[in-house]
């Protein structure tokens, strides 16, 4: 069994839950291996600490919000949204509360259905991710949330590759009959981009019903720092289909991810919300199946890999990461352009 270190990126906003999951009562949530209890106060503001009360290091999530506090479930203990201790039950009237250190808290933000927790030394010195087009007219989006058992990079790594659809995906939105396609793939700053030059309209079950024919395709592949994908398909202008995934390691090789698909199309929601739910789902699925086999194969044999020309964007996420991780100034810009058979 091969040892790995859990790579987490700081200074970055990660998903810990979608704003639906937090009502009344605490939940404890594992964003980038850290144990954390969300709840809302009275005015519904989202608030975020580690899930540990100082007494006895009991789970906080386990407790119950009291005055906006949160409270441990074994002797009561209070914290409000800032970690400071407010109440202890069974301290006489008029004695003064201990000197406990205050309990780490997280900023935290809804935003766009989803609750971002700012991973951090600092405080946040940027805004959470913003995904494209969410509530503009005449478009549509909807999450979904998965979880993957294997690392965050072959995670997005995934996201992001078009070879392997022929063979994971088949029938559903490509098959074998591959044509040379010219791609330009563009580094710069927190990101990479493949763009997809002269690429024919896919083939599969999901196009088919949804694209419109004799149009000409165009693709973009998009990685982002630290943890997102981003994948545009555009046949004009009234036919957009993206997807956008988020990725919030929860532990060694365990990754919570959301994604949201978006689109705007001349067909009514109706027709195409359910379609596309379960079209997305039966396609992730079958990533999820992938993924965990190559995770457990890293676990036994390591990163002993090869690597070529055509795995566009792997090399690309890992040195953003590997970069992002060491502090280091950003990467030099580049671009090139690749051949590639699909």
């Amino acid at each position: 069994m091969k040892s790995f270190i859990m790579d987490t990126i700081k200074g970055y906003w990660y998903i810990a839950a979608a704003g639906s999951e937090l009502k009344a009562t605490p939940i404890r949530r594992k964003v980038e291996g850290e144990s954390l209890v969300l709840w809302r106060d009275k005015g519904g503001d989202p608030h975020a600490l580690r899930d540990r009360c100082a007494h006895r290091g009991m789970a906080l999530s386990a407790g119950k919000v009291v005055d906006d506090c949160v409270q441990c479930p074994y002797h009561g203990y209070t914290y409000d949204g800032q970690g400071r201790l407010k109440g202890i039950p069974s301290l006489c009237s008029g004695e003064r509360l201990p000197r406990v250190q205050s309990m780490k808290s997280l900023p935290v933000i809804e935003q766009q259905e989803q609750l971002w927790v700012w991973i951090g030394e600092q405080e946040p010195t940027r805004k959470p991710f913003e995904f494209p087009h969410y509530g503009e007219e005449g478009w549509t989006t909807f999450f979904m949330q998965t979880r993957f058992h294997a690392p965050v990079d072959m995670c997005l790594e995934n996201f992001l590759d078009v070879p392997h659809t022929i063979f994971v995906h088949p029938g559903l939105f490509r098959n074998e009959d591959q044509d040379t396609v010219q791609t330009r793939v563009t580094r710069s700053g927190e990101s990479v981009v493949v763009t997809f030059l002269d690429e024919k309209p896919m083939e599969g079950i999901g196009p088919r019903l949804v694209f419109p024919k004799g149009v000409k395709q165009k693709h973009t592949d998009r990685f982002i720092l630290p943890s997102i994908s981003r994948v545009d398909y555009e046949y004009g202008t009234d036919h957009q289909f993206l997807i956008v995934s988020q990725c919030t390691q929860r532990e060694e090789f365990v990754v919570d991810v959301t994604t949201a698909i978006i689109w705007k199309l001349p067909l009514p929601t109706l027709i195409t919300k359910p379609f596309l739910k379960w079209y997305c789902r039966k396609v992730i699925q079958q990533d999820v199946d992938i993924l965990e086999i190559q995770g457990a194969q890293m676990k036994e044999f390591g990163r002993n890999f090869t690597h070529t020309k055509v795995d566009l964007l792997g090399r690309h996420i890992h040195a953003l990461r590997r970069n992002a991780l060491k502090g280091s100034r950003k990467l030099k810009d580049m671009s090139q352009e690749v051949s590639i058979r699909i």
